[in-house]
């Protein structure tokens, strides 16, 4: 009997084949585009199937505060049919289900969440895309940058003291158009500021086709309130998102944003304080710490590049068996 497994992993970027028969030997195939999309699938693979606690772990994703009745109802179901148990938490900004159970139910129940999380981040993206009057694009808005034009050498000047893996240009009208009328809207007199941001892989791509959402990346520390992050320097943006230790890459946004009329933020706020003595009339962002800003509506920024960097203080994961192979179209992991 043949079981085909056939997952989509993150950015569309990497497709994930499980193929086992009787005559062949189990093996796991990841293909894609890119090295790095490669090793980071990997990881993902790695840390859902092979947890570091046995037989435990957290998912870590702020979509699940978007789970609705349907996606709780079938948390309870693969409870039962898996024999696991899924516990959801919050701690410093960030939503989580604990998974805990056997070994053949639990592996089972991790991939089943996994796919449940990616299912409520595309009907998100969907209706974010509905709401600005278009349908889900089909081709991705990111394209590479060469290494040797003024572009590239310009963000290697910016990101001095990490090495460049790749830059890719976001060129998405739809969230130019947005931002342009936010700007309008706000009637600032300054012009907007180069910032950064840092992100985990898997909302990447989502976040170059729906623009900046509070959900895709918090940082470790929310003092100046409950909104998007950004920082004037890409070391800024390395301490407001330290990250964990196994992870081999780095994942900047480049953008634009509309800092407007700014004060000095606080814990707690989810809109920006009132303007002088109008309740109705707020400030357009908040700072703190020199080069900390945070605003409070993702269509104030304005995502320009994505830029993917070595991590210099990278500490390798627990392994599986696996083999590589590149041609000109794919590069291939095997894991058996």
């Amino acid at each position: 009997e043949e079981l085909l497994l056939s997952l989509v992993f993150y950015q569309n970027t990497c497709h994930i084949s499980h193929n086992a028969r009787k005559s062949v030997p189990p093996f796991i195939e990841l293909c894609g585009a890119y090295h790095e999309t490669l090793r980071e699938a990997r990881r993902w693979y790695l840390d859902a199937l092979y947890p570091a606690s046995k037989n435990v772990i957290t998912i870590h994703n702020n979509f699940i505060q978007h789970f609705g009745q349907r996606e709780f109802e079938e948390l309870l179901s693969l409870q039962t049919k898996r024999e696991v148990s899924i516990e959801e938490n919050f701690k410093d900004g960030r939503f989580g289900l604990t998974i805990q159970g056997a070994s053949r139910g639990f592996k089972a129940a991790v991939l089943e969440v996994e796919a449940l999380c990616c299912k409520v981040q595309e009907d998100f993206a969907k209706e974010e895309l509905s709401l600005m009057g278009l349908k889900s694009p089909i081709s991705s808005p990111r394209k590479p940058v060469d290494d040797n034009s003024s572009d590239y050498k310009e963000r290697q000047q910016h990101f001095a003291g990490l090495q460049i893996v790749r830059v890719e240009k976001v060129e998405n009208k739809a969230l130019k158009q947005v931002f342009d009328l936010r700007k309008r809207q706000l009637q600032v007199s300054t012009p907007s500021q180069r910032m950064y941001q840092r992100l985990p892989v898997q909302f990447c791509d989502l976040l170059c086709r729906v623009g900046f959402q509070m959900e895709f990346t918090p940082p470790d520390e929310q003092n100046l309130g409950e909104g998007i992050y950004f920082s004037s320097s890409v070391h800024g943006a390395e301490r407001l998102w330290k990250g964990s230790a196994d992870q081999e890459y780095l994942y900047f946004i480049e953008a634009q944003v509309l800092t407007g009329k700014s004060i000095v933020g606080c814990p707690g706020l989810i809109v920006p304080p009132p303007f002088a003595r109008d309740p109705l009339t707020l400030y357009d962002s908040v700072k703190g710490g020199g080069d900390t800003w945070v605003v409070f509506n993702g269509h104030q920024a304005l995502p320009e590049y994505l830029i993917t960097c070595n991590k210099p203080t990278y500490v390798k994961p627990h392994g599986k068996t696996f083999y590589m192979q590149t041609n000109r179209q794919v590069s291939r992991y095997r894991l058996v």
